[in-house]
């Protein structure tokens, strides 16, 4: 591949993800099951008569024969995929072609650098990747990704393409697409230089892949593959501060981990964990904690697993969850409450001498958690999380009406006041008390 590089470096173990997946097992079944007349597409806009019959003659071959005549002229054989994927139409032809290619890269590396270093071989594969035939699609998309692994310095252009059609396939009703989306992701993030690309797109990419963890459908292979996209991006610093803030995939994967039956899906989830902690503490020991996650990984890492560096990083982060734990103050919990934005009916929520001890830290940094607080009723849509941040609010303003200037900036205080007609009557409950508290401190 040429131009536009990325640069590059090695990753801590990868794993390999590479098109398992049974239903493009039967496409290319079905296409190495017919016979392809190589002769016929010989001409100025197509095949060469040498080119036509070498294809020919390593296309009837056993899988053996094939490497020994590739090993002799891979330079040759590069060419020959690069004219067809170039020149011809017949889909049936780059069907086979493309089939052919992905069994044989693999299989040998001095063909596949010899396919890399055609400088014109990522705008064929590209326009193949938007195929209206959906056997070159994916087919395509095999190659391009076997060819973006084998080399250290992928072009930007090929890999957002493929990151692309990935997040086309994820949003696909049929879950085997899915598989192959998530498969495809995980195999391209396996080359470091490919994350920012990915990250750059998250508010697009993240979407349909957290879908598939929420609900659970499609297969354990499924839940996986898509856990092992968002393990890869957490090596990367931004993303590992950033990831539960955007996603929150911390809850999400924790539920995951409760009823994973495959030690493997437990074992990609608590990496993920063990990478958001140890990158990126800060912002992820507190939001472990708030979810409750130290009971769950204390309760696994007391368990027999078969994995030894899973039990490793399970009792590296049971200890330094509970050290974690065991340093914070009620304060300190309440702030990583409100910061993960999950405001649950805590007991300091509605205890009278915690916010009597606390609430001058709400004026601090200009209003910095008050300003949270607000924040939370304008962009939740949880009933619970209204409820208390409608309860913390009013409590606050109890004991500082002077804050009431910021809620009204900020447009909080109409839209509690528009709460006291929320269908759920927690909220509008919260949120009457709240407006009560306005009303009677405005005066104040």
């Amino acid at each position: 591949m040429a131009t536009e590089i990325i640069t590059t470096e090695e990753i801590p173990s990868p794993a390999s993800v590479i098109f398992s997946n049974g239903y493009l097992d039967e496409i290319v079944e079905n296409i190495c099951s017919r016979t392809i007349t190589w002769s016929s597409h010989v001409g100025a806009d197509g095949l060469t008569d040498e080119q036509a019959t070498t294809i020919a003659y390593i296309d009837k071959q056993s899988k053996r024969s094939k490497l020994e005549a590739l090993s002799k002229d891979p330079s040759l054989y590069a060419n020959i995929f690069g004219t067809i994927f170039t020149r011809i139409t017949r889909a049936d032809v780059l069907q086979s072609a493309l089939a052919l290619a992905a069994d044989l890269i693999p299989a040998d590396k001095t063909f596949t650098a010899a396919l890399n270093s055609l400088p014109q071989i990522c705008e064929p594969l590209g326009k193949l990747l938007d195929s209206e035939d959906e056997a070159i699609r994916l087919l395509a998309a095999k190659v391009v990704i076997l060819l973006v692994i084998a080399t250290d310095k992928p072009p930007v252009s090929i890999v957002q393409k493929m990151l692309d059609c990935s997040c086309q396939l994820s949003t696909c009703d049929d879950y085997k697409l899915k598989d192959l989306a998530a498969q495809s992701y995980g195999a391209i993030l396996s080359v470091k230089c490919t994350r920012a690309l990915f990250w750059a797109k998250i508010t697009t990419y993240g979407p349909p892949l957290l879908e598939i963890l929420r609900s659970g459908k499609g297969g354990l292979q499924l839940q996986y593959y898509t856990v092992l996209v968002f393990w890869l991006l957490s090596f990367e610093l931004e993303p590992a501060e950033e990831l539960n803030k955007r996603c929150d995939i911390i809850p999400i994967v924790l539920d995951i981990m409760k009823i994973a039956i495959k030690e493997k899906i437990i074992r990609v989830s608590v990496s993920l964990f063990y990478n958001l902690v140890t990158i990126a503490p800060e912002e992820n020991i507190p939001a472990l904690l708030v979810v409750s996650g130290l009971p769950v990984i204390k309760s696994m890492a007391q368990r027999k697993w078969t994995d030894a560096e899973l039990e490793s990083d399970l009792v590296t982060l049971s200890t330094t969850l509970q050290e974690a734990h065991d340093s914070m103050s009620t304060f300190d919990e309440y702030v990583s409450e409100l910061t993960s934005g999950r405001l649950r009916w805590s007991p300091v929520h509605k205890s009278i001498d915690f916010w009597k001890r606390n609430v001058e830290q709400f004026k601090e940094d200009n209003w910095k958690l008050l300003k949270e607080l607000a924040k939370v009723i304008s962009t939740s849509s949880d009933n619970t999380v209204l409820a208390v941040a409608s309860n913390d609010i009013g409590q606050v303003i109890t004991e500082l009406p002077e804050g009431l200037k910021v809620l009204q900036q900020m447009g909080t205080k109409t839209k509690i006041m528009e709460m006291m007609g929320h269908p759920d009557p927690d909220v509008k409950y919260q949120a009457l008390k709240a407006t009560q508290v306005f009303v009677a401190r405005a005066f104040a």
